[in-house]
């Protein structure tokens, strides 16, 4: 769904990212916050400081306020990270964008006790920093203003977060909850049946209300749902296989000398859509119809290379499908030392998926070439 951005520090050893969409709206965030701070210390009971409302402070406060807000979220995707951690999953990235953070983790627990426990981290994180500055508040001035503030932005993040909607951290609560007495997968799609009603009424509310921000979010937790239900989908039904058990053994190579249009040609022949490049025993690259796009037909297709993506028979189907999705390839090759044993082509994860969904127990299919 994420872009990885652009890469800020790391937190705890974690990679901390900034997708553009954040560049867009912390300035408007800030600005709105400015523009209605004396609506806000109105609010907060707080007294209308000529101090603050003159000059530039209210837009240094509404620039600090926003910058607590995403601070606040950064904490509260770390707290979801750190417990991941504890229980031996790994975080990829922490993304701050549009809505707020994500938390890439490798894999959700399936394990009901672990994903309750790595989805309250988030809460949990949120509700004490809201009793921090709610014990911190002050009766004037601009501290004042940014406690109050950020005791309001992360009771709510909490509060919201809770919501039995996945992917916020209720949804997880309550598939896991439902994960305790039935199956994974049974338990995902009531969260996901859950998840698109609740999508829905929030959208026709925002509608109501006339505020875009909610439909936006309604938006993105309708899709969300559904991207978490294919994703279960994906890993009940990859489970237990290997690259091996997948791959296209003994593929055709072709050499780095070859020239495009016979390349293209073997392509039409064999019905396949990409070759390994290779020169004596040595892999070279890949070469993908994708990249002969205007490609000149007598030139040699070397000149086409593309890096490989190089995966070990032994590795998980589900984690090779998400190495390919990530970095946007079509397949990949098999390797093991310096000897070429396979192609691994989506057309190959795919079609596993399609027979093991219509509940066969093995893959029954010729080797070789498609």
């Amino acid at each position: 769904m994420f872009q990885h951005g652009i890469f800020l520090f790391r937190l705890a050893g974690i990679p901390v990212h900034l997708d553009l969409s954040f560049l867009l709206v912390l300035p408007l965030w800030a600005w709105f916050i400015g523009q209605n701070l004396p609506q806000y210390l109105r609010l907060f009971g707080l007294p209308q400081d000529p101090g603050l409302l003159e000059g530039p402070w209210p837009w240094v406060l509404g620039l600090l306020a926003a910058l607590g807000l995403f601070l606040s979220v950064l904490l509260h995707e770390l707290g979801h990270a750190l417990v991941a951690r504890r229980y031996g999953v790994k975080t990829r990235r922490i993304i701050l964008w549009l809505l707020g953070g994500v938390a890439q983790l490798e894999r959700i627990p399936r394990e009901p006790a672990k994903e309750l426990a790595i989805a309250l981290a988030g809460p949990a994180v949120s509700f004490a920093l809201a009793l921090g500055f709610h014990l911190l508040k002050t009766p004037q001035g601009a501290w004042g203003f940014l406690s109050h503030y950020l005791f309001l932005v992360n009771l709510s993040l909490g509060l919201f977060n809770l919501l039995p909607a996945l992917p916020l951290d209720g949804g997880r609560v309550y598939r896991a909850l439902l994960a305790l007495r039935k199956p994974y997968l049974q338990a995902t799609r009531q969260a996901v049946a859950l998840s698109g009603a609740l999508a829905w009424a929030l959208g026709l509310f925002g509608l109501l209300v006339l505020n875009p921000l909610l439909v936006l979010i309604a938006f993105f937790v309708y899709m969300a749902s559904r991207t978490e239900a294919e994703a279960t989908l994906l890993l009940q039904v990859l489970e237990g296989l290997k690259v091996r058990d997948l791959m296209t053994q003994d593929p055709i190579t072709v050499p780095p000398d070859l020239s495009v249009q016979e390349v293209l040609g073997l392509a039409l022949a064999h019905r396949v859509s990409g070759f390994p490049v290779v020169e004596g025993e040595r892999v070279l690259g890949v070469v993908g119809l994708e990249g002969l796009d205007g490609a000149d037909p007598l030139a040699p297709v070397g000149r086409y290379l593309q890096p490989p993506l190089v995966l070990s028979p032994e590795e998980d189907a589900l984690t090779a499908w998400e190495r390919m999705a990530e970095r946007g390839y079509t397949r990949a090759l098999v390797v093991e030392g310096d000897r070429l044993l396979g192609v691994l082509s989506k057309t190959d994860l795919l079609r596993a998926f399609q027979v093991r969904l219509l509940g066969l127990s093995h893959l029954d299919r010729p080797q070789g070439p498609e």
